[in-house]
C-alpha cells in the first residue's frame, strides 16, 4: 500500500527527530532536572543574598545559615509545586499558569520559613533585611525561571533534544487530524515516527474493517517491528466499540502497549480527575478528602499564618477587650458549639458583640440595626474584628483560615433538612473566611436561597481546593471586609 503525502512527511520528522535524538535527553529525566534547577535557584539566592546584606568587614563568610534557610525554602516551594503536578512537562510549557504558582507557592515558602524562624526562636540571629530581599528576589528570579523553562522545553521538543519514547499512530482520519506530533512528545513524552490512517468507517457495518484497513494494519505491524517502536496509540471514536475492538484484536500480534487517545467527544469529560478503578478508570465527580501532604500544606499554612497573626495583632486584643468589658456586662469572649470537621462539636471564640450568649436549640441570627448589638459591638460586627479570636481555634486544631464558614449547630440541623449537599461542608474544616464570603455571601442568610448559594460555593471550594485558591482567597478577604460591612 503507497503511503500519503502526510504520512511520508511524518515518517521524514520522525527520522530527523530519530538522527538529532541520538544524545539527547530522556523525557523521564525533565521533571527531576526541574526540581534541581528550582532547588539551585532557591539556594543561590539564599547565600548571594547573605553574602552582599552581610557586614564587609567579616573575614570569613558564614554559609550555614543561608543555606539552612534556602534548604527548607526549597523543600516547602519544591513539595507544593509537586504536589500540585507542576512539574509535568506539559504543563511547564503553560507560562500564565506556572508564573502565577511560582509566585504563590514561594509566597507559602516564605510564610513556613518565618513560622519556623518564630517556633524554634532564632529571629535573633536571623537578618530581617536579608530575609526581606530573598522573599522579593524570589519573587522574581522563580517566575522568570519558569518563562526560561518552558522555552527551553519547546525549543528541545522542537529540535529533538528531548528523546520520547518511539511511537505510531494508528485512526480514522477525522480523528488522526486532531493529534499533534509535538503535543505527543510534551504531554506523554512519545516520539511519532509514523501514522497509518484506517479508511472512513461504514455508517451501516461500523465494526467492519475492510481490505485497505488490514492491509494497513500489517504495515503497522511490520513497521513497528522493524523500528523497536515501544507503544501504538489509537485515535479512533469511543463509540464504535466493534470497530475498536476489531483494531485492537490485530494489534495483540505485538507485545508492545496500546493506548485509547480520548476522541473529540470525550475530551472535556476527561479533563476532571481520573482514578484508577481496577482495570478500568473513573472520573471523580465528587473529591475524596484531602491527602496527607495536601493536609500538611494546609495546617503548615494556618500555623503560619494564625501565628504571625496572633503575635502583630497581641496589642489589639488587649485593647478590644478592655473596650467590650466597659461597653457592656459581660465575659469579652462568645463562645458558641459549632460542627468542625467530620460533623464532631467544638467550641468557637469570638469577641462578644451582642447581650445574648445564645447557644441552644435555637439561634436567632443577627438583622441590619439589631438591638441586641452593642455599641462596640457595631464595630467589630462591621469590620470583622470580631472573628479575630478564631485565631486560636485554628492553632488548636478546630478551624482552618479557609473554609466554609461554622453555623451555629441549630442552623445545621435546620439547612442540612433544607439543602441538598449540606452535609458535605464537613468534609474540610471550617474557616475564618472562605470562598463564599469573598464571593459578598457574608452576614446575614434571611433567605434560604441565600444560604443555598452560599452552600454552593462552599461546594465548589472543597471540590477545587489548591494551596493557590487558599492564598488566593486570604488575600481578597481584607478587599472584602474593607468593601462591605457585616451587622
Amino acid at each position: 500500500m503507497s503511503l500519503s503525502t502526510d504520512n511520508i512527511q511524518v515518517k521524514r520528522a520522525g527520522e530527523a527527530v530519530a538522527r538529532k535524538g541520538s544524545g539527547s535527553l530522556d523525557y523521564s529525566s525533565i521533571a527531576p532536572l526541574f526540581v534541581l534547577y528550582d532547588v539551585a535557584i532557591i539556594l543561590g539566592l539564599c547565600v548571594l543574598v547573605s553574602f552582599f546584606t552581610s557586614e564587609r568587614g567579616d573575614i570569613a563568610f558564614e554559609y550555614t545559615h543561608p543555606i539552612g534557610i534556602g534548604i527548607l525554602a526549597a523543600v516547602a516551594f519544591v513539595l507544593t509545586t509537586s504536589s500540585r503536578g507542576l512539574y509535568k512537562p506539559w504543563r511547564m510549557v503553560r507560562i500564565v499558569e506556572q508564573t502565577t504558582a511560582a509566585v504563590v507557592n514561594w509566597i507559602f515558602a516564605m510564610l513556613v520559613v518565618a513560622a519556623v524562624i518564630f517556633c524554634l526562636k532564632v529571629g535573633v540571629s536571623t537578618s530581617r533585611l536579608s530575609t526581606g530581599i530573598l522573599a522579593v528576589s524570589g519573587l522574581v528570579a522563580l517566575p522568570a525561571s519558569r518563562w526560561a523553562m518552558a522555552a527551553w522545553l519547546r525549543r528541545a521538543a522542537a529540535t529533538g533534544a528531548v528523546r520520547g519514547r518511539p511511537t505510531i499512530l494508528i485512526g480514522d482520519p477525522s480523528e488522526l487530524e486532531q493529534v499533534v506530533p509535538a503535543h505527543l512528545l510534551v504531554r506523554l513524552g512519545l516520539k511519532e515516527t509514523r501514522r497509518f490512517s484506517l479508511s472512513a468507517p461504514n455508517e451501516t457495518e461500523t465494526g467492519a474493517l475492510d481490505a485497505s484497513d488490514a492491509d494497513t494494519l500489517k504495515s503497522a505491524l511490520q513497521f513497528a517491528r522493524q523500528n523497536r517502536i515501544e507503544e501504538i496509540l489509537l485515535a479512533m471514536p469511543w463509540s464504535n466499540i466493534e470497530r475498536l475492538e476489531a483494531v485492537r484484536s490485530r494489534l495483540r500480534a505485538l507485545p508492545i502497549p496500546v493506548k485509547l487517545l480520548p476522541d473529540e467527544a470525550v475530551s472535556e469529560l476527561l479533563d476532571a480527575p481520573r482514578v484508577d478503578f481496577g482495570a478500568s478508570i473513573a472520573i471523580e465527580v465528587q473529591r475524596a478528602p484531602l491527602s496527607r501532604l495536601e493536609l500538611a500544606q494546609k495546617r503548615a499554612l494556618d500555623i503560619s499564618v494564625a501565628s504571625v497573626a496572633l503575635t502583630l495583632l497581641l496589642p489589639l486584643f488587649l485593647v478590644l477587650a478592655v473596650a467590650i468589658k466597659l461597653d457592656s456586662r459581660g465575659p469579652v469572649i462568645f463562645r458558641q458549639r459549632r460542627n468542625g470537621f467530620g460533623g464532631r462539636e467544638f467550641t468557637i471564640y469570638k469577641f462578644r458583640s451582642m447581650t445574648v450568649m445564645e447557644d441552644g436549640s435555637k439561634v436567632v441570627q443577627a438583622q441590619r440595626n439589631d438591638k441586641r448589638v452593642t455599641r462596640i459591638g457595631r464595630f467589630l460586627r462591621a469590620s470583622s474584628l470580631d472573628e479575630l479570636p478564631q485565631v486560636l481555634n485554628v492553632l488548636f486544631g478546630h478551624m482552618s483560615i479557609v473554609g466554609p464558614r461554622p453555623h451555629a449547630i441549630a442552623h445545621d440541623d435546620a439547612y442540612s433538612k433544607l439543602i441538598a449537599g449540606y452535609a458535605f461542608r464537613h468534609h474540610v474544616k471550617p474557616g475564618i473566611t472562605g470562598w463564599a464570603q469573598v464571593q459578598g455571601l457574608r452576614g446575614e442568610t434571611a433567605e434560604l436561597e441565600q444560604m443555598a448559594r452560599r452552600i454552593e460555593m462552599d461546594l465548589w471550594y472543597i471540590n477545587n481546593w489548591s494551596i493557590l485558591i487558599d492564598i488566593k482567597i486570604i488575600l481578597k478577604t481584607f478587599i472584602e471586609v474593607l468593601r462591605k460591612d457585616a451587622y
